[in-house]
């Protein structure tokens, strides 16, 4: 069976909000794009407990402590782009061994996402994975890239919350009408590398 995608914690409090007031369950499912089934559990499970928080439940325990996923996540807050690996490194000097996807999921859990487009070159990647060799031995590889006097032009990850793309620590400061730059180009295919030539401005 597929795993089903938890809610947000402020999702559950408004499937509470708008019950309370007065609307019914399909109306609330259809306001926010749910199933009526999923609006009546975290109702009932609210009536019962009269919490929306994720009660305890059998499995494994969880690889992090409360104390580990709370030092991870101010980390994260302060620095949005600290990297898998250097908070891997920080709970092994806490006394805690994890791998780099246990920390996506622990964070992913607080509403944190490491956000950075990779859909395009996989797609590319899976359609052509059966291509016989032969068939790259007539391909060219070009690319550009441009360099910048001030700051980064490639893209940053960053882990933030949903709709923080705006906020300060997750932009990287520019300079008005550009900080000036070098574009350079090349290439390289089965027979070795190209030339690296740089591109000049008219």
């Amino acid at each position: 069976m597929a795993k089903t995608k938890e809610l947000s914690k402020d999702t559950r409090n408004k499937i509470v909000d708008l019950h309370q007031a007065g609307k019914t369950e399909s109306a609330i499912g259809k306001q926010l794009g749910l199933k009526k089934s999923t609006v009546g559990a975290i109702i009932r499970k609210w009536k019962t407990y009269k919490t929306t928080d994720n009660l305890p439940r059998s499995g494994a325990p969880l690889k992090i402590s409360p104390r580990g996923i709370k030092m991870i996540t101010r980390t994260v807050s302060k620095n949005p782009r600290t990297t898998r690996g250097d908070l891997v490194n920080d709970l092994q000097r806490a006394g805690t061994k994890v791998t780099k996807p246990t920390i996506s999921n622990t964070l992913c859990r607080q509403g944190l996402k490491s956000c950075s487009a990779r859909r395009a070159r996989l797609k590319f990647a899976r359609e052509h994975l059966d291509d016989p060799e032969e068939d790259w031995e007539n391909v060219i590889w070009s690319d550009e890239t441009k360099i910048e006097h001030f700051g980064k032009n490639s893209t940053r990850r960053v882990w933030r919350t949903k709709n923080a793309e705006l906020h300060p620590k997750n932009t990287i400061p520019t300079v008005k009408h550009g900080g000036g730059n070098i574009m350079l180009h090349g290439c390289f295919s089965a027979k070795g590398q190209g030339r690296l030539i740089r591109v000049k401005e008219e």
